[in-house]
């Protein structure tokens, strides 16, 4: 996908994670999800910087990790429109 015109690492990513259904393939450290972990675990001193969350995000994920960030993406749309999509 990154061969084409204009799309780059972002894009390709989102798009083959939605397509596979496989959000370890998202890129997982972007502001969306640091955002809502931030909301849904206000406990966690997550780092602001996006290498630095990536890494602990992973780490906390394990195998999880296109759950967690799929289930993080989800309340977030829903907490953000206070409606279910």
């Amino acid at each position: 996908m990154q061969g084409v015109s204009r799309i780059g690492p972002w894009t390709a990513g989102a798009t083959v994670a939605d397509v596979t259904n496989d959000f370890s393939l998202y890129p997982f450290a972007d502001l969306a999800v640091r955002t809502w972990a931030g909301t849904l675990a206000p406990a966690v001193s997550w780092p602001e910087a996006e290498r630095e969350f990536g890494r602990i995000w992973q780490a906390m994920a394990g195998a999880q990790l296109s759950e967690w960030t799929l289930l993080t993406l989800a309340w977030g749309v829903r907490h953000a429109t206070g409606v279910a999509l």
